[in-house]
């Protein structure tokens, strides 16, 4: 079951043109994820998040013009032959069908983790955010290693089975698997359940 002990914050990871749109760059190579069911429910998540007044991070992967900054960089690389993922590019944006409000916190990032070198650790302890609500893609790559760093950094964390999605079914099923020894997973109604309570008991 699903617990807020104090803040939770909800993050979306890398739900960007590039991943996850038709017309993006892991599209045009062939990588194809279908984002619409999760689109719906990270959507819930998010409208739940805002009516309760607990924050919300977006992360997103992107590089600078060079590619300096991208592991194993490698001029011939597919990727990089198509201009993918450069920061400030419309396939590094976040879809649109998820909208920003300018109280919801941007982390721009060049590896599978939103904490490898960047400000999301400070900027969660400053708000005194102790658990992360996880959702996006890839479930078994960027979700996945974002859970884990957040756990060995004592947060806790709880991945959200139905607001993830990676390239296919078997890959997900076996990332949730791995993430029950690093915080477990719940469903989008789940969270919105204790979510719902908590605002309910504010309003008492």
């Amino acid at each position: 079951m699903v617990q807020f002990d104090s803040t939770p914050a909800l993050i979306v990871v890398d739900m960007q043109n590039g991943f996850c749109h038709k017309d993006g760059s892991f599209a045009r190579l062939g990588i194809q994820t279908d984002p619409t069911t999760i689109v719906a429910r990270i959507n819930e998540l998010i409208s739940e998040f805002r009516a309760t007044g607990f924050p919300i991070y977006f992360l997103k992967t992107g590089y600078q013009a060079d590619y300096s900054d991208r592991r194993g960089r490698d001029r011939h690389d597919r990727l990089e032959q198509l201009q993918g993922l450069l920061r400030g590019s419309w396939d590094a944006e976040i879809l649109d069908e998820l909208t920003l409000e300018p109280d919801d916190i941007v982390i721009n990032k060049t590896r599978n983790s939103g904490f490898f070198r960047t400000s999301l650790e400070n900027t969660l302890r400053e708000r005194g955010v102790d658990h992360l609500i996880l959702t996006g893609v890839g479930t078994d790559v960027c979700v996945e290693t974002t859970a884990r760093d957040a756990y060995q950094l004592n947060f806790a964390v709880t991945t959200i089975s139905d607001a993830t999605g990676t390239c296919n079914e078997s890959d997900h099923l076996a990332a949730l698997h791995a993430l029950r020894n690093f915080g477990g997973t719940a469903s989008t109604s789940e969270v919105i359940e204790v979510l719902e309570k908590l605002r309910n008991s504010k309003n008492m």
